[in-house]
């Protein structure tokens, strides 16, 4: 399972699910008093008094009183005037009015001076010395850094209509609810909460050569649809969901990249008003306040406060806006503080840097259409207990890959200690334990565990029964011209099962052949840590040249939908594996394999064996392929977490994912032929900053052997009409065959970068994709003197494979418009080389319109 499906069968749960009823009256809450200068006594007017963790308040007048009216109160104020130390004040979030005087102390603290160039924004001088003064107070000038890390994740439904709340599940629903079981945000709106987590961890950094560790040390969740502690601990109990670093030109979020308004580029990207000076905590900063100048690009805007004496960012405050080009997002916001970090390691206690120690991410997310259900998750990260320049051992980072099974133990003792110290202001509060018991009592409706269970078919393909899960659904059924109406059931083990065997198995039948086909494999789990197991798999089945599961990349839909249909190059195939896999090292899996296969064609096909006698020569049609192969794969910098049995990969964050394999074919284990083959493939993606993101897949094989076509490489066409990317959507199935190729497959995502710009267009927020695929193969003499053009017996003409011109390449081009309707991608697809017509008389034609559907931010 992806890292997000969990919080996506959230949604699923309560797809056409509403809120409870509104509410009759919504309560004002009102604070009222009088600022002061404690040492004259007299008022201080214009200062600024605001609710400590919200974008609520108002100025003084001049005669220093203000009034503050809220829905919701939070547990303190804070007062700030320009020559006076922030004060911060203790109010009663239950009553509904109360007066609060608050008396300020001078700050006696001067600023430095300010030079101002005619006709410049006087902001800009500061901006240019954040720049300036990156390299000193940028958390990577750190060589290490460890700190104690509180997080608080909490998600809940919102932003209901009115049309879902005749839905019939949340009838159900609001008839287990009664009208106490209300969370009311600080905007008024009412909430259904799905989901509240705390976490404890150890974070650890260091670099050159960067490194990570984190050691979930406790966690304790209660939310609909999460059952597995282990797996949501990894999710929500880190810092994956809110490490931004502002210093860094662009902040990536969502899948996107988001420019910096302290980044290098600020100036094209932001509006810049220098609004105050004022006082955060120890200092003195100034105040500057950033719009963007396009509302439809991926900016921000909000307020970020720099130290007057080293200019570095105290505080900052985002959020993205409802013009931005980004998909199901009715508002995100990003708010931290940072502090300085004291060197200790050489005794002179220097500064070092700065590092966040408040962090907080408020998303509110929703569907397709204005009236659709949404969905809040707010994310809060305390730090704390940090420890600069003590980089440990190269070895130590290599953490164990799941956490312990103590994380998810209950311990009330510890979580009391936590909120005392650590967590502070931020641990459960009165809300937050209502909303665990609003999600006891939905739990408990058999309507949710209904709509759990259908959420969790529709995200992961499987529906879990116990230890076994049964799926993938997209296998269920398929209808082509061979089989007929084909059905399959099939199963896999999962850790309530065995925490070290795993089993898979299926069965189909085609109504037309009228022949059963069957896979099975089991694993045996040696090591987490390492990923090391071993196993075995058999599988007979009906498959298409050139479209196995290994061949395309693992793309189940893709190899789903190649099963409809005319289904031409078929083949029976009995395919045995044996294998052992193991990573010795963090970025590193080893594989080695053991097995035979089959091919036993029902298309027309034969070739020669011996082709030194040319039409003279013998005909076969089967093949069986003995060999033992071995793979590396290089994935630097990859992080994984656990989803029981199952390791999901996060990613590489930019590095290049490499595989290298070599294959040995043996006629002393069986085999009809002895051959070498060796295979590389290499993946990445690639951030442009405004250009957008590009990912490529370069791929290459070659084989010295003379073997029949089936056993050399048929690159991947993709007649279909829908769109599939690292396939060539202009080659028919099996068209061409080499055995040596390079192939690439690029596309690139320019994001808003053109349609942003152009009037009429920019508000449909759709996005320019462009790619390019390109393959450069050929086939040795002797390879294509295997082939035969002989007829066959009964006169039928054998298939012919294509041969590409190694001086020649085959090359398509693309361009689209993606997320129209913020799901569908049309794109034209032109096909440059190679236009004299197919082999085996099938027509060319050059130009096609392709669509496919995805769901992206």
């Amino acid at each position: 399972m992806k890292p997000l499906q969990k919080l996506l069968i959230l949604l699923f749960c309560f797809i056409l699910a509403s809120n409870h009823k509104e509410a009759s009256a919504q309560t004002i809450y009102t604070v009222t008093g009088l600022v002061t200068d404690a040492r004259t006594g007299e008022p201080v007017p214009f200062a600024s008094v605001a609710l400590v963790g919200r974008r609520v308040g108002s100025l003084t007048d001049e005669r220093g009183r203000y009034t503050i009216s809220a829905k919701i109160l939070t547990d303190s104020i804070a007062v700030s005037s320009l020559g006076y130390v922030t004060q911060r004040q203790f109010i009663d979030r239950e009553r509904t009015t109360q007066a609060v005087d608050i008396k300020l102390i001078s700050g006696g603290a001067s600023l430095q001076e300010v030079t101002v160039r005619a006709g410049e924004n006087p902001a800009f001088r500061v901006l240019r010395q954040v720049r300036k003064n990156r390299v000193i107070n940028d958390r990577k000038r750190l060589l290490a850094y460890e700190s104690d890390n509180y997080v608080k994740t909490q998600v809940a439904l919102s932003h209901v209509s009115d049309r879902m709340r005749r839905n019939p599940l949340i009838k159900r629903i609001n008839e287990s609810l009664s009208k106490h079981d209300s969370i009311i945000d600080s905007e008024g709106h009412r909430l259904l909460p799905i989901l509240v987590s705390e976490s404890v961890s150890r974070y650890y950094y260091r670099d050159n050569p960067q490194r990570k560790r984190e050691d979930v040390r406790k966690t304790r969740i209660k939310g609909v649809a999460v059952d597995d502690a282990g797996l949501s601990s990894q999710l929500l109990g880190g810092t994956n969901l809110v490490s931004q670093n502002f210093y860094d030109n662009y902040i990536p979020i969502l899948g996107k990249d988001f420019a910096s308004p302290i980044g290098d580029n600020w100036k094209n990207w932001y509006e810049f008003f220098l609004a105050d000076t004022t006082q955060i905590g120890d200092h003195i900063c100034y105040e500057i306040q950033f719009d963007p100048k396009r509302p439809e690009d991926l900016v921000f805007t909000g307020k970020a406060w720099i130290d007057t004496t080293t200019f570095a960012l105290c505080q900052i405050e985002t959020h993205i806006g409802n013009g931005a080009n980004l998909n199901y997002v009715r508002r995100l916001t990003i708010e931290q503080e940072l502090e300085p970090t004291m060197d200790t390691t050489t005794g002179s206690s220097g500064m070092a840097g700065w590092l966040p120690t408040k962090i907080r991410l408020l998303a509110d997310l929703t569907g397709v259409g204005k009236q659709s259900l949404g969905l809040r998750a707010e994310v809060t990260l305390r730090s704390s207990n940090i420890v600069v320049n003590k980089p440990h051992p190269m070895l130590f980072y290599e953490q164990p890959i799941e956490p312990s099974d103590t994380v998810a133990t209950a311990n009330e003792a510890y979580w009391h200690a936590v909120q005392g110290s650590l967590a502070g202001a931020d641990s459960l509060n009165k809300d937050d334990l209502k909303a665990r018991e609003i999600i006891d009592k939905l739990r408990a409706v058999p309507a949710v565990k209904t709509a759990e269970g259908i959420g969790q078919v529709l995200v992961t393909g499987f529906y879990k029964l116990g230890g076994i899960d049964l799926g993938p659904y997209p296998y269920l059924f398929a209808v082509n011209t061979v089989e007929g109406l084909r059905t399959r059931i099939g199963f896999k083990t999962n850790d309530d099962f065995s925490r070290n065997w795993i089993f898979r198995a299926y069965l189909a039948y085609g109504t037309y052949d009228r022949q059963f086909k069957y896979g099975g494999e089991v694993n045996y789990l040696f090591s987490r840590q390492h990923w090391t197991l071993a196993g075995v798999k058999v599988a007979n089945d009906l498959e298409r040249l050139g479209l196995t599961p290994e061949l395309i990349g693992g793309n189940r839909i893709f190899y789903a939908l190649s099963r409809f249909g005319r289904y031409r190059g078929a083949y029976r195939s009995m395919q045995k594996e044996l294998f052992f896999r193991t990573e010795p090292v963090r970025g590193i899996l080893l594989t080695a394999t053991l097995g035979s296969r089959t091919f036993d064609p029902i298309f027309p096909f034969h070739y020669r064996i011996d082709p030194d006698m040319g039409d003279l020569s013998p005909l076969k049609s089967t093949i069986f392929d003995a060999f033992w192969s071995i793979e590396a794969r290089l994935a630097r910098k990859e992080k994984y977490i656990m989803d029981g049995n199952d390791r999901i990969t996060l990613g590489t964050k930019r590095a290049p994912v490499l595989t290298i394999r070599y294959t040995r074919g043996l006629k002393s284990l069986g085999g009809d032929f002895n051959y070498d083959r060796l295979t590389l493939r290499a993946q990445q993606s690639l951030r442009l900053g405004p250009l957008g993101r590009m990912t490529y897949l370069l791929s290459a094989g070659f084989t010295p052997s003379t073997l029949p076509a089936p056993l050399l490489f048929p690159h991947i066409g993709n007649p279909t009409p829908l769109l599939t990317n690292n396939t060539f959507n202009r080659m028919q199935f099996y068209e061409f065959v080499s055995d040596r190729f390079v192939a690439i497959h690029i596309q690139h995502k320019f994001e808003g970068l053109l349609f942003n710009r152009l009037p009429g267009i920019r508000k449909l927020n759709w996005r320019l994709v462009a790619n390019i695929d390109a393959l450069w193969g050929s086939q040795s003499k002797e390879n294509q003197d295997v082939e035969t053009f002989k007829p066959l017996p009964g006169g039928m003409k054998p298939i012919h494979f294509g041969t590409l011109d190694g001086a020649k390449p085959y090359l398509e081009v693309g361009y689209g418009i993606d997320n129209i309707f913020k799901l569908v991608r049309i794109q034209a697809i032109h096909r440059l080389t190679y236009l004299n017509g197919g082999p085996n008389g099938i027509p060319i034609s050059p130009f096609a319109l392709k669509a496919s559907a995805s769901i992206n931010f």
